[in-house]
């Protein structure tokens, strides 16, 4: 695992040199990649199932790239697109291609759709991902002013 981990770290920061991310973003690129795969493989090990673990990985990456972005004052888009490279669903979409090129189209369909529907539940979690950080935070906000207040 950890040498898988080592490649999803390398993809999202190659993924991200690539499309010419700010150098001081270079390896917290990396480390959401790794960590949304981490979080992906640890619960498939668990045999949770496939769209479970997509949309876990992309709250992991979706969550961690708010964070980073607030720290590194830098957009989010900088590590939501490199560090979703490695839970792309590449490999079923080309075994997809490739049925319908043997003409097993029953096969093709099946994989195709399994490709759209992981790659579906990838973008739902990171679209939830901000709306869960924004709702923490400002949970955690009134929390402080409530507690400030009472020890004044």
């Amino acid at each position: 695992m950890l040498i898988n981990s080592l490649l999803a770290f390398a993809t999202a920061l190659f993924t991200g040199i690539t499309l010419r991310t700010p150098k001081s973003a270079w390896i917290t690129v990396g480390i959401t990649g790794m960590m949304g795969w981490a979080t992906s493989e640890a619960l498939s090990r668990q045999r949770v199932p496939e769209l479970v673990v997509a949309v876990a990985g992309a709250l992991m990456i979706g969550a961690l790239a708010e964070i980073l972005a607030r720290f590194q004052k830098q957009p989010v888009t900088v590590y939501i697109v490199s560090g979703i490279i490695p839970l792309v669903p590449g490999t079923t979409a080309y075994n997809s291609m490739l049925a319908f090129l043997e003409r097993n189209f029953d096969s093709g369909l099946y994989l195709a759709f399994k490709a759209f529907l992981i790659a579906s539940y990838l973008a739902a979690g990171l679209a939830v991902a901000p709306l869960f950080i924004r709702y923490l935070r400002s949970a955690l906000e009134k929390s402080y002013k409530i507690n400030r207040k009472n020890k004044l």
